[in-house]
């Protein structure tokens, strides 16, 4: 399979089980109700916050083949570099995110009854996790900022589309805005799945 391929279902994939999995996990996010997160510590829930969190990492893998194929379209090697270290540094920012806002139920899962925690500290352990995730989509938004500025030989409007996901990745604290990106991986690797024709240069 072409590398370009690859990357459009990692694109595709990445979305997707991530949607998914924040579904089907139902976490507390929003207004604080401590009825929600009775529902999210619930016994018969935990399994699926364990279901969840694979699915998010599965996610994350097709992210990686993404962005490794657009990394490959900046043939600025400083430019390049800065693009891929930001995109790893904000990758690992999402994992643990995404671990820390699990962790709760997880500790019950494995603990037993005998973990409590008081359902506020649930609730803000789960802000807590969001705002590192976040942080790590901030990191990748300013790697595509770069990626554009480097003006890649991509059609204009791919180029448009990835400012609007770098901007809706870096204004995911907000949380709204942050659903720009997830559109743009899948606009971005259904581009990368039908065939781009722009060149992908190996890089230094």
């Amino acid at each position: 399979m072409r590398k370009s391929a690859l990357a459009g279902i990692g694109g595709i994939a990445f979305t997707v089980l991530t949607i998914v999995a924040v579904v089907i996990e139902h976490s507390p996010g929003g207004n604080y109700k401590a009825s929600d997160v009775e529902k999210f510590l619930k016994h018969g829930h935990r399994p699926v916050v364990f279901v969840a969190t694979y699915m998010a990492y599965l996610g994350v893998v097709g992210l990686v083949f993404l962005l490794t194929r657009l990394r490959d379209s900046i043939t600025d090697p400083t430019r390049s570099t800065a693009f891929w270290t930001l995109s790893v540094a904000g990758i690992g920012a999402w994992v643990a995110g995404w671990a820390v806002g699990a962790a709760v139920p997880v500790a019950m899962g494995i603990g037993g009854n005998s973990v409590v925690v008081a359902p506020t500290v649930t609730y803000v352990l789960f802000a807590a996790g969001y705002f590192t995730l976040a942080g790590g989509a901030i990191l990748i938004g300013l790697a595509l900022l770069i990626l554009v500025l480097s003006r890649p030989a991509f059609p204009g409007w791919v180029r448009w589309a990835t400012l609007v996901g770098a901007a809706g990745a870096i204004a995911a604290p907000a949380f709204f805005p942050f659903g720009l990106f997830f559109i743009w991986a899948i606009v971005i690797g259904v581009w990368l799945l039908a065939g781009d024709r722009s060149p992908a240069p190996a890089t230094a």
